[in-house]
């Protein structure tokens, strides 16, 4: 049975400053003993570590949520045990700072810092702003029922051992019927597919690190394009694809991910993900992530320096 997203994330502490995770293979993208684990799943341990920092040994500033996240990838993880160590920076009432590190087999893998604070308590001036992102509306009754709706249709990748795409497995997506204008810009509806799953603000890395795949769409023949797999998924709709290889893979150098809105305790089930690049050059791409709830109020932003490489390369290959 698949680790969920929730089990694969969790933390426990090996110290008052250090803790510990265990990434399962079905979160890493490879097969067999060539696998790296992925990097938005390495982000949400992270936040998991982070958020239990401040429960915990710093439960006095009352600063439950991550503001501001910024991570530098400096080398591949792979399924098994890592530990996140946590060192203060700047201990404040209302904002508070700490830099980490993922280390694993004596190496570190990442290393960031973090801005946390209460964002249900801050408070300043507030002006609304105009976004030119407008999801086509979505029927998620339709969806549930009929596997599409007159905009999206559903579908799900399926796990299997040999798979790269491991990740990928444990989620529906939602792509628009109609193909995008732009080939730089790619958006999806996503949840679980297990539907009694939910999605949780440390989740949030993970989910910004799911779906940039813009390159993909000026390979006219791949089948993870804006025209392939919206039409691959109506010869099935609500079902698999059968995908388990890609033609690009996409080492991630830098993410940085600030939260606007905490999502509930208790979760929500869908999440909509706009992601545009605005150059695709010399195998190296940015991927602008704007994260939405189901009532398209705005969730996250995330910004990210990406590499290109083809998809039968190495993931554990030297860059």
């Amino acid at each position: 049975m698949a680790v969920s997203l929730q089990d694969a994330i969790a933390v426990r502490p090996e110290s008052s400053h250090s803790y510990v995770a265990n990434v399962p293979l079905d979160h890493c993208y490879g097969a067999g003993k060539r696998h790296t684990a992925h990097g938005g799943l390495l982000t949400s341990v992270i936040q998991s570590a982070i958020k239990q920092h401040f429960g915990h040994t710093l439960a006095k500033y009352r600063q439950p949520d991550t503001l501001d996240l910024s991570l530098a990838f400096l080398r591949p993880a792979t399924s098994g045990h890592c530990t996140v160590h946590i060192k203060e920076l700047k201990l404040g009432p209302v904002l508070s700072q700490v830099s980490f590190s993922l280390v694993q087999g004596s190496k570190e893998r990442i290393v960031g810092w973090a801005a946390i604070t209460n964002l249900t308590i801050t408070a300043g001036i507030s002006h609304p702003t105009v976004s030119n992102i407008s999801p086509r509306p979505v029927d998620f009754a339709a969806i549930a029922r009929d596997g599409r709706d007159c905009n999206w249709v559903a579908y799900t990748i399926p796990w299997h051992r040999e798979s790269v795409i491991k990740p990928v497995t444990h989620f529906q997506f939602l792509s628009p019927r109609e193909p995008l204008a732009e080939n730089s810009v790619t958006t999806i509806w996503m949840r679980f597919s297990e539907s009694n799953k939910r999605f949780t603000t440390e989740m949030l890395g993970s989910v910004a690190d799911h779906w940039h795949r813009m390159p993909e769409n000026y390979l006219k023949d791949s089948e993870w394009n804006n025209v392939q797999l919206p039409a691959q998924a109506l010869k099935n709709p609500g079902g698999s694809t059968q995908s388990f290889s890609t033609s690009y893979l996409y080492p991630t150098l830098s993410l940085h991910l600030e939260i606007k809105k905490p999502l509930p305790a208790e979760g929500i089930e869908w999440l909509f993900v706009h992601a545009r690049s605005y150059e695709i050059k010399n195998g190296k791409f940015d991927a602008n992530v704007t994260i939405l709830d189901e009532s398209l109020e705005l969730v996250a932003l995330s910004h990210q320096v990406c590499f290109v490489l083809p998809g039968k390369q190495s993931l554990d290959s030297k860059i």
